[in-house]
């Protein structure tokens, strides 16, 4: 398994036969000017256009052509942002199969049919900080539209949210992307067995490892198989990350959780006289009537729906003292965090420095005992975002700063003091704080959302 760049200057780089056995089998592909190339970005550019003018006024739509949809929310008000998102899915869906007719022809030679995921999803990710007073609107949106299409989807795998196991993953940037406001794969839990919730989102207590994050321009195309662990990353930027994105397999698809989404037979699709059953394929098979079934029943009657898994023990290694807490150094190694108890996680930054820190991420309850460090940063896995470790800020300033506590080496120990807060901004925080800091957690807290 590894990671690669497809470049149409690179000869051998375009030797794309096997391509989604490839991919199905864990490596992970960018595509660079793709759409160019295949002569698709202006389909689903001006596609997005006409959404962004007839939702939120042509102006907008003209700035998203000159200045770059990066900038959208420079004049697109936080509050339309899922009207506009809206609007857009209504245009770009009855393109999809030309599209991918093009698209797959081009880039995956020898493949002639598939079976894709009727309806694209549409991404638009604005700065988190403007997006944040939106909160119940953008949540309102995810429940009609699944999560990650507005705002920022935990870690999961597509085949926990009712998504084929052998499907290709393919993430077309409409506009430049970055490292920090992207998306994330985690090569290293790749295969790797977790517990995950009702929502598809990995389950807490769920050691992850570092990320890859991708440097995209227009019209690249990130491509890795749909049982890739993978995620949102919280928007910390200044500019709006747009992204198009659609799931599908080449072979029939497999469902091994539940079966919803209508997945089109592309062969069915292009024949005026299968079109109307181009979904049935997908759905001739035991998937489907056990999926129906499972919902009918939680519709019929709600309490015999399965809740999601008991949260597993939270780790806290190390032993209480009167001082606070003593953690052997060698069981914190470079690079790593680890907790020690419910509020505090502690952090070894390199062979001298550790810091510890508030162990809950303010965003959404992520626990960074579960990160991993970045240079002079903690960072929270389930949203890649990161925490200056001497301060406890993010770069998103609406997020309060963690708390920092006392914290040094002495001989082969890290000794921690939770009494001793050395960020405190609000006296009856910190005494809230410093409560549950002494506490050893029996099992993981439910997140914040």
């Amino acid at each position: 398994m590894g990671y690669h760049d497809l470049r149409f200057d690179q000869g051998e780089g375009l030797n794309r036969q096997g391509l989604a056995d490839r991919i199905v089998k864990g490596e992970v592909f960018v595509f660079r000017n793709a759409l160019q190339h295949f002569g698709l970005y202006d389909l689903w550019r001006d596609a997005a256009l006409r959404g962004i003018a007839k939702s939120v006024g042509q102006a907008a739509a003209d700035r998203a052509m000159s200045d770059g949809f990066h900038r959208i929310h420079e004049w697109v008000a936080a509050g339309d942002i899922p009207k506009m998102t809206d609007a857009v899915y209504a245009e770009i869906e009855p393109t999809a199969q030309a599209f991918l007719d093009r698209f797959m022809s081009g880039a995956f030679p020898g493949v002639t049919t598939f079976y894709y995921e009727r309806t694209p999803n549409v991404r638009f990710h604005i700065p988190y900080d403007i997006a944040q007073a939106h909160k119940k609107a953008f949540n309102d949106f995810a429940k009609g539209h699944g999560q990650g299409k507005i705002a920022a989807h935990g870690p999961h795998r597509d085949s926990w949210l009712d998504c084929p196991s052998n499907g290709l993953n393919l993430w077309f940037a409409m506009g430049r992307i970055g490292p920090g406001n992207g998306m994330t794969i985690f090569p290293d839990d790749y295969g790797g067995e977790f517990r995950f919730k009702r929502s598809g989102d990995i389950a807490d207590a769920q050691k992850l490892h570092r990320t890859w994050t991708f440097d995209l321009e227009p019209g690249d195309v990130l491509m890795f198989h749909t049982d890739h662990v993978h995620g949102s990353i919280l928007n910390r930027t200044d500019e709006t990350r747009f992204a198009i994105s659609c799931r599908l397999a080449v072979e029939r698809p497999v469902f091994p959780q539940l079966h919803f989404h209508d997945y089109v037979h592309s062969g069915w699709n292009r024949s005026s006289v299968l079109r109307p059953l181009a979904g049935v394929p997908a759905k001739l098979q035991m998937s489907f009537l056990r999926s129906l079934a499972v919902r009918t029943r939680n519709k019929v009657m709600p309490s015999l729906a399965l809740g999601d898994p008991e949260a597993g023990p939270a780790e806290a290694i190390g032993r209480r003292t009167d001082r606070g807490f003593e953690v052997a150094l060698a069981d914190v190694p470079v690079g790593a965090v680890r907790g020690v108890s419910a509020a505090l996680c502690v952090a070894r930054l390199d062979e001298t420095r550790v810091v510890a820190l508030t162990r809950r991420c303010p965003h959404a309850g992520g626990d960074l005992a579960n990160g991993w460090v970045d240079g002079d940063s903690v960072v929270c896995p389930w949203h890649n975002l990161p925490y200056d470790a001497e301060t406890g800020a993010s770069p998103c300033k609406s997020l309060p700063k963690l708390k920092r506590v006392a914290c040094a080496i002495e001989g082969d120990l890290i000794v921690i003091e939770p009494g001793r807060v050395l960020n405190a901004e609000d006296d009856s925080e910190t005494a809230e704080f410093l409560a549950a800091a002494d506490a050893r957690p029996a099992a993981a807290p439910s997140p914040a959302g």
